[in-house]
């Protein structure tokens, strides 16, 4: 598990040919804020599938990648932005899924870097197995179809450069897929 812990180096795939996201279950840790802003209700266990919005950024991290960490500061400017965007607040919510951590470990990392994004566990890596083991940090542009599936439209692997590439990305892929922005 070491390579989990470390992995700086940022790679962008340009060329990405979308794939299904899995329909994945968390033990429901969030608070009242967190399941209003995902539109999910009070329950044990939520699945991804019932996110509210039509553009999820999902962010794979650990409490224990020093990596990681120098994503949390620009990944909270993302979405300080969408959330003051009226194109986008509603349609494109950000969250990060902690590789490997419990409950615990969670809360003392979104304490301690004041994450305003909605962190779930993934203790047993079941999560992280599901979506091929990829190293962290690493994000996830997931478009819901009509269908309701979960699409992976763009990855991201390694620490973001700035808020500004994502919300870029954020824009272009809205703008062709939901109308939010025109081109």
């Amino acid at each position: 598990m070491s390579f989990l812990y470390g992995y700086a180096v940022t790679e962008i795939n340009p060329i990405y040919k979308p794939e299904r996201f899995p329909d994945l279950t968390f033990e429901n840790i969030l608070s009242k804020d967190e399941r209003a802003y995902l539109g999910i209700s009070r329950k044990k266990f939520l699945s991804f599938k019932e996110i509210k919005g039509y553009l999820i950024l999902v962010e794979l991290t650990s409490t224990y990648c020093t990596s990681c960490k120098k994503n949390i500061p620009i990944l909270n400017e993302i979405y300080q932005r969408i959330q003051k965007d009226p194109k986008l607040k509603g349609k494109v919510k950000v969250i990060g899924i902690a590789i490997g951590n419990n409950r615990k470990e969670v809360e003392s990392l979104k304490n301690g870097y004041k994450i305003l994004y909605p962190l779930l566990t993934d203790p047993n890596f079941s999560a992280h197995k599901a979506l091929g083991e990829p190293r962290v940090p690493y994000t996830m542009f997931v478009k819901r179809d009509v269908k309701g599936k979960n699409i992976i439209l763009k990855v991201h692997k390694g620490v973001v450069e700035s808020a500004d590439s994502h919300m870029n990305d954020i824009r272009i892929i809205c703008s062709k897929h939901f109308r939010c922005y025109p081109l």
